[in-house]
């Protein structure tokens, strides 16, 4: 049983909810990064939406240049993990931009693709140096996904605690389940692979999560519109 978990930060909550408050006068992503490094997060979570896979104008994230930004100022931490998490239509287009501006893990939405194309797309990922990660939608079933698990080609699954699209939404318990089924499934099979759960984790659902076998939680809200800052943030977070 893993009794591990790690935090990562991620980079949707931030940046996307524009229209909210003035973050376009006051963000300031390298420091953003900094504070996250300083805070000592090894994992950062980064949202790419087209504002077309989800079909919202307000669903425009960043691409690889941004990516390749982050890695070429933070070069001094190359143990510095860039999980990009593509929300798009069409994913296979960005694989080599991805790869090429240092990210470490793709991770894309399993409703995006066929099964027979999540494989192709899989073995293009891990064909171009990177780690390959699937990501579900909260009514998608888990079991869904395991004849691509079973290809061997995944080592994270990202479950997906919200409706993919905007920071600080509401946490839905179907996670929970689909985190159990996954556990129980690659305990029994052996397969070395990680559990990520994303969106709505706070300091009363990361418990719940890690509780139920997830490896990786991603944070966004909670970490960056804490009141305290990132470091008590983190803490908050590691402490339940």
């Amino acid at each position: 049983m893993r009794v591990y978990y790690d935090v990562t930060c991620s980079f949707s909550s931030k940046f996307n909810n524009w229209f909210e408050y003035d973050a376009i006068a006051r963000s300031d992503m390298k420091g953003e990064v900094q504070k996250c490094i300083d805070a000592g997060v090894s994992h950062l979570h980064v949202d790419v939406f087209d504002g077309v896979y989800l079909d919202s104008p307000y669903a425009l994230t960043f691409g690889p240049q941004m990516v390749s930004a982050i890695r070429k100022r933070f070069v001094e931490h190359p143990e510095l993990v860039l999980d990009i998490h593509l929300c798009v239509d069409r994913p296979a287009r960005y694989a080599a931009a991805m790869a090429e501006s240092g990210a470490s893990r793709v991770i894309f939405m399993f409703e995006a693709l066929r099964l027979d194309e999540a494989v192709e797309f899989a073995q293009t990922i891990t064909s171009l140096g990177m780690s390959c990660g699937v990501s579900i939608n909260p009514d998608t079933s888990i079991s869904d996904i395991y004849p691509l698990l079973e290809t061997g080609l995944v080592d994270l699954v990202d479950i997906l605690a919200v409706e993919p699209g905007f920071g600080g939404q509401e946490f839905n318990p179907v996670s929970e389940h689909k985190i159990k089924d996954l556990q129980g499934w690659r305990r029994e099979r052996g397969i070395d692979l990680q559990i990520l759960v994303d969106g709505g984790i706070n300091s009363k659902t990361i418990k719940r999560v890690v509780q139920a076998g997830a490896d990786i939680c991603v944070a966004g809200t909670a970490i960056f519109r804490h009141k305290d800052g990132f470091s008590a943030a983190l803490k908050e977070l590691y402490d339940q």
